[in-house]
């Protein structure tokens, strides 16, 4: 489970950089940009690793990128921005886990114990006592709101439904000849390539249509869009190092040797991992029920760890 824990660091501290990206370009500029570098990185290490997937494996690998970096990304950055990131992470981290556990299960026959599934209820409820929204915010009702939870829904679904994907991928991949850490790095790497590839398709359709379609178009916040290239430039890299790469690579590899419910568990602990990193480098102070919502999804998560 260490590449599981490994993704959660990295997709927690991808949030940081990315705020600052989506207020540097707009929404669809961001993701498209993050994707297009982690896609380049990704592609060298493929080729250095030199392992072959065969047709069936690239299929789904494939459908999981469309389904997950594609629908699934596009889901995030747009709640984001309106219904806010704790309801966002929320939904996205809470539905995708029983999501990916529901789907596998009937799909592919996986099953998991008693103990994995108390594990799953403390998670998703520490979870939800830290970052469940404020009265106010649940009073909104424009339709910006709306919106929101549909593009949360839709997040949760590409996140639960990606997984899932990839987990049938490797269900017909020959580990046969892939034993090390190296190896699997590669696999990984090979992996998300592969699943980049179809999500950017959809991400770089998206800005295109948007760039056209004023509704959808997401411009960049007005006190950062005249920040200097560099700085954008750098909030791009720090993001797809975080998230499609390093991040990428250690999904794929957890979810190459685990089930994808209990990877989809550990990374559900990501909106709260980042609170601390928050409270260190933007100065945003946790609440104590955030606080106490963390000690409760840690210690779901030692439960699924030691058993």
């Amino acid at each position: 489970m260490l590449p599981a824990f490994l993704t959660t660091l990295f997709w927690s501290y991808c949030l940081i950089p990315a705020r600052q990206s989506v207020a540097q370009l707009g929404e669809n500029a961001a993701n498209f940009w993050r994707l297009l570098a982690g896609m380049a990185v990704l592609g060298l290490l493929a080729l250095c690793g030199g392992i072959t997937l065969n047709h069936n494996v690239f299929f789904w690998l494939f459908i999981s990128g469309i389904i997950g970096f594609g629908f699934g990304d596009i889901g995030v950055w747009f709640a984001l921005p309106r219904i806010g990131s704790r309801l966002t992470l929320l939904m996205v981290h809470c539905i995708a886990a029983p999501l990916a556990g529901l789907a596998e299960w009937l799909w592919l026959g996986t099953t998991v114990g008693i103990v994995q599934l108390i594990s799953l209820a403390i998670i998703l409820c520490g979870i939800a006592l830290a970052l469940a929204p404020e009265r106010e915010e649940e009073k909104k009702a424009d339709h910006r709101y709306g919106s929101g939870i549909l593009f949360g829904l839709l997040a949760a679904a590409g996140q639960g439904l990606g997984a899932v994907c990839s987990r049938k991928a490797f269900s017909v991949f020959d580990e046969s000849g892939i034993s090390s850490v190296s190896d699997y790095i590669f696999l990984g790497s090979t992996s998300g390539f592969i699943r980049l590839t179809g999500g950017i398709l959809i991400a770089g359709l998206f800005w295109l249509i948007s760039r056209w379609h004023t509704r959808w178009r997401s411009p960049p916040d007005s006190l950062h869009q005249n920040d200097p290239l560099s700085g954008k430039v750098r909030n791009i890299l720090l993001c797809a190092l975080a998230g499609p790469i390093l991040g990428v690579i250690c999904y794929q590899w957890a979810l190459a040797t685990t089930p994808s419910l209990i990877v989809q568990l550990i990374v559900s602990t990501s909106p709260l991992v980042i609170l601390p990193m928050a409270w260190f480098i933007e100065h945003d102070r946790p609440s104590g029920r955030s606080l106490l919502g963390t000690v409760v999804a840690v210690l779901g998560v030692v439960i699924l760890a030691c058993f």
